[in-house]
């Protein structure tokens, strides 16, 4: 099973119509800010509701929202992390894009950056380490992180697809496989540990071609608040 696949049953079921308990919708649970930054990025409008019945849209937004975080990746030069293991995680593009999904970019790079000390947990508390591990291909079972609840409907399959959305993607990993950027020493993790948080914005995925084993990744979100570990 691709990425992808196993991101949308892991948040959804599989489902595209679907809502859970905090408001986040479809397949990949996207939420209303990330669509916002969705509509700001294409100018395209529409409705959550609009939303959950189109899975065309849903796998649209979620191409795109792949590129962004490869964008993200590459700009930041996080890539340098890749390979290396933090926080008890093989960093591997896949797992970058789990963490951001449920935690939002900046809380991927923030675990990267602090060696796993700054992990957050959902209401269903799944941390930013157990999508790491998921999605790196370590042995971890599905059961492990289990399969976010949420409220289900009758799954359509989508039809379309988004030459736009693909070219983002492509855009993004051009970008993150420049190799411009140098291996990261060592991570040390700092003192002390992080408490209390805000609420963090989730983020979403989609497939990369031509790339073997890193062909298809996702990351779309479906997290309303996430808290710290104390």
């Amino acid at each position: 099973m691709d990425f992808r696949e196993s991101l949308g049953r892991s948040e959804s079921g599989g489902r595209y119509d679907v809502v859970n308990r905090e408001g986040y919708t479809g397949k990949y649970q996207f939420g209303p800010a990330r669509l916002t930054d969705y509509m700001n990025a294409t100018g395209q409008k529409f409705s959550m509701d609009e939303f959950r019945k189109n899975p065309g849209l849903q796998e649209r937004v979620q191409r795109w929202h792949e590129g962004d975080i490869l964008n993200y990746v590459a700009a930041n030069e996080l890539d340098r992390f890749i390979g290396q293991v933090v926080g008890g995680v093989k960093v591997t593009p896949q797992a970058m894009l789990g963490m951001a999904h449920l935690g939002g970019k900046s809380g991927m790079r923030k675990f990267l950056e602090t060696g796993g000390e700054y992990n957050p947990e959902d209401s269903n508390g799944t941390s930013l380490r157990d999508y790491g591990q998921k999605f790196s291909g370590q042995e971890r079972s599905a059961e492990a992180v289990g399969t976010r609840p949420s409220d289900t409907s009758k799954g359509i399959i989508p039809q379309d697809e988004d030459v736009a959305g693909q070219k983002e993607i492509a855009k993004g990993l051009a970008a993150l496989l420049k190799g411009s950027a140098p291996k990261a020493p060592k991570v040390n993790p700092p003192s002390g540990r992080y408490r209390a948080s805000g609420r963090m914005s989730p983020l979403s995925g989609v497939g990369i071609p031509g790339l073997g084993n890193i062909k298809a990744y996702s990351t779309p979100g479906g997290i309303e608040s996430l808290y710290r570990k104390s």
